[in-house]
């Protein structure tokens, strides 16, 4: 389903259990986990004894994927993240990324730097997420017509032709009663258009659509659906853009009760 899947790794716990439940749940025979850990340089310390320890950590890692029958590809660099994974990514072909992160970590910043589709999963407690994420899927979208057709074309393509029970999630802002009734009208016909065309390779797509902030309400329904995995498009224009149109794309991302398929738009 994924040829290329960078998997950052810090060689914590977290990422250890993370990885393994990557292999077992995302990846499949035919994919290449490509491994990154990063040593960033410390004035006037030594890193090479915690390259060649990292190196060890890696060797021991990509045995395991071998034992799971997943091919990896593991890189062991010196510097900043920031900057080196992006290149790693696209020189490598990468199609998705993946993160595990604790609950109360930012990822947003990071998983803009990739500008590919990105697996987010947070955790309070270490913990992963059930088994197959492609169990049931709920995708929130804005409907505005270019980032719609961006996110779904690109789920249409990392599913690989691949049907999986799909729910499209709307919520409007019922902030003027004098227009709220007009434009919750025009989302339910937008919405429904979406979905009829989503259907055309997905059958038996379903749509949701109701009122309220979107960052409250979308993550009231996702908690009530309980889908495996919730996709979600993210502007990559950067922070100024992001001051114009608001940030519930990136509170809906860091605050999901489940794995979240962060999709460029």
């Amino acid at each position: 389903m994924f040829r290329k899947i960078l998997f950052p790794t810090d060689l914590s716990d977290l990422s250890q259990k993370g990885l393994t439940w990557t292999a077992v749940n995302v990846a499949d025979p035919s994919s290449e986990i490509v491994l990154v850990h990063v040593v960033e340089p410390m004035s006037g310390i030594d890193i090479s004894p915690m390259m060649i320890k990292a190196e060890e950590a890696m060797a021991g890692l990509e045995a395991e994927l071998s034992a799971l029958g997943i091919k990896s590809r593991p890189f062991v660099l010196s510097g900043d993240p920031f900057d080196l994974l992006p290149g790693i990514a696209h020189s490598e072909g990468c199609s998705i990324s993946t993160t595990f992160a604790d609950l109360n970590d930012v990822v947003v910043p990071f998983i803009r730097l990739m500008a590919i589709p990105h697996l987010v999963v947070k955790t309070a407690d270490g913990s992963m997420p059930p088994p197959n994420p492609f169990r049931k899927i709920a995708l929130t979208t804005d409907l505005s017509p270019d980032r719609t057709d961006t996110v779904l074309r690109e789920l249409k393509n990392l599913l690989g032709g691949r049907t999986v029970p799909l729910t499209i999630l709307h919520s409007v802002t019922m902030e003027d009663p004098s227009t709220s009734t007009e434009m919750f009208q025009i989302a339910s016909s937008a919405i429904e258009e979406v979905r009829s065309a989503v259907e055309t390779w997905n059958p038996g797509t379903e749509a949701e659509i109701f009122g309220g902030e979107p960052e409250v309400e979308i993550l009231h329904k996702v908690s009530e659906l309980d889908p495996g995995m919730l996709v979600v498009g993210l502007s990559v224009h950067g922070h100024l853009w992001e001051l114009i149109i608001g940030s519930t794309g990136e509170a809906i991302i860091e605050r999901a009760p489940c794995p979240v398929l962060v999709i460029p738009c």
